[in-house]
């Protein structure tokens, strides 16, 4: 009897153990919108100004027509300001990869424009902290995304710090980013690695 008492506790810790380093990320710290108690995903409404320099937007949902397609999808956009004012980069994200993330559809920028399907820049949805998935991704060609958790918080309001990586069909890395995203403020820190060729 102190045998099965012992298992039954043993696993009671184990498990809160591995839950204390999970929590569910919700979608409004990406868009920086109120955050709900509940564990679902849903598109709530967001018109938030954030940067160091208050020159990056995200507003939606609005309803988007993928090209080519008669498909209609929800997607939040978000655009960059050079100093002048002028917007200088403009993207468009929805929910992607069965749930597990936030990811660009669109993306127009100098350097031209591409659409981008199962696309994935922020981790959505219960994660742990040094947990690592990988996603397969169409931008200008095939391409892997991996996202780590760096810091994750206990609270649904915590701030996330994760990495973010891209990488071509021969497994050359592309991108080697990491992002801080807190309540109310979405993207606050972002650090782009230089990619030696």
């Amino acid at each position: 009897m102190k045998k099965i008492f012992f298992i039954i506790i043993t696993i009671f810790l184990l498990t809160n153990v591995s839950m204390a380093n999970e929590r569910f990320i919700p979608l409004e710290l990406f868009t920086g919108g109120d955050i709900r108690d509940d564990r679902e995903i849903r598109y709530t409404p967001a018109d938030t100004i954030f940067g160091e320099k208050r020159r990056k937007k995200i507003v939606g949902p609005i309803d988007w027509k993928y090209p080519g397609t008669d498909e209609i999808i929800k997607v939040y956009k978000r655009t960059k300001k050079n100093k002048s004012g002028k917007v200088k980069k403009t993207q468009l994200f929805t929910v992607t990869n069965d749930g597990q993330c936030i990811g660009r559809v669109y993306d127009q920028r100098r350097s031209g424009t591409k659409y981008i399907k199962n696309g994935c820049k922020f981790p959505l949805g219960l994660w742990k902290k040094g947990e690592t998935r990988t996603f397969s991704v169409t931008d200008r060609g095939s391409r892997t995304v991996e996202l780590k958790i760096l810091k994750l918080g206990k609270k649904p309001t915590s701030c996330v710090k994760y990495n973010w990586k891209l990488f071509d069909t021969s497994g050359k890395k592309l991108a080697d980013n990491d992002y801080k995203f807190c309540k109310k403020r979405a993207m606050t820190s972002l650090l782009i690695r230089k990619i030696k060729d």
